[in-house]
């Protein structure tokens, strides 16, 4: 397939045969642009460079506002650039202005199904399975094969966390690119990473929750089962002993027991009901 066939030029007339038709078997990335806009200048070389990248794995369908009005209005363009993504017929993302390469390229990614994407769908019901091991082994393996699918990466790293294998969870952190370690997704997996490390040296639990009875001002002791109860997903409870070390203490260690249960908040997200309990209590005990 050469280029011509995944870069296109397109028309009021072709509109339906080459951007709404071929979406059903290929994503057509829309790129509304005009000859006297500079940021359009700017973006055409970027979305072409990724067009010959993907060899054909999405079209870029460029449509010239001047020439094509009743389009530009179709889509409601208000200023340019104006970018589409069209799947099944359908505008599933979009963006206006010059924006990173890497932004770009995570919308597209989003939207278009690979090899690697087949493998790590497998890797994940073999995980489900119960056969962990085997699913890392296979995400690793297509993480080689396919280095620009990000979220192998991240499903390899959420799998290493499950299973508590901090050093190679850790290890994998730090090698992601910088713009999916700051994404949220990423963040909420490396803050239950945190909390795994601080876990690895504590007690087991039921000898903590003994410590935390027998002295319940030990916020230390406290603070050490909170972790244990991030790692098995008892959100409740971790926020609680958070909770209690904010009452007894707001300065033992930096007040920390303030800044995890802020970080438990993002594991959770702004909507979780926790979230909004505990947001309330800590507010009442705070203020």
């Amino acid at each position: 397939m050469s280029s011509t066939d995944y870069i296109i030029d397109v028309t009021e007339e072709n509109f339906n045969s080459h951007v709404v038709e071929a979406s059903y078997t290929t994503p057509v990335l829309v790129d509304f642009w005009a000859t006297w806009c500079g940021p359009c200048q700017s973006l055409i070389p970027i979305v072409t460079k990724l067009a010959e990248q993907y060899q054909g794995q999405f079209i870029l369908a460029k449509v010239d506002i001047d020439e094509q009005q009743q389009l530009a209005a179709q889509f409601a363009v208000r200023s340019v650039p104006t970018v589409k993504l069209v799947k099944q017929g359908q505008v599933v993302d979009e963006f206006m202005g010059v924006i990173p390469e890497t932004e770009i390229r995570a919308i597209l990614d989003r939207h278009i199904e690979r090899e690697s994407d087949r493998q790590l769908q497998a890797a994940l019901l073999l995980h489900q399975q119960g056969e962990t091991e085997q699913a890392i082994t296979q995400i690793q393996s297509a993480m080689q094969q396919d280095a620009d699918n990000l979220r192998l990466p991240v499903q390899l790293l959420q799998l290493l966390v499950q299973e508590n294998r901090v050093q190679e969870a850790e290890e994998l952190l730090k090698a992601l690119p910088r713009e999916l370690r700051s994404s949220d997704e990423v963040k909420g997996i490396e803050t239950r990473l945190q909390f795994l490390s601080e876990a690895e040296s504590a007690p087991d639990l039921p000898i903590l929750q003994q410590q935390v009875n027998d002295a319940p001002k030990d916020c230390a002791a406290r603070h050490q089962l909170a972790a244990l109860y991030i790692t098995q997903a008892d959100y409740a409870q971790a926020l609680e002993q958070l909770l209690e070390i904010v009452r007894l203490d707001r300065k033992f260690e930096d007040d920390i027991g303030r800044k995890d249960m802020l970080k438990v908040f993002d594991i959770l997200g702004d909507k979780h009901e926790l979230v909004t309990t505990y947001r309330q209590k800590m507010s009442r005990l705070l203020y």
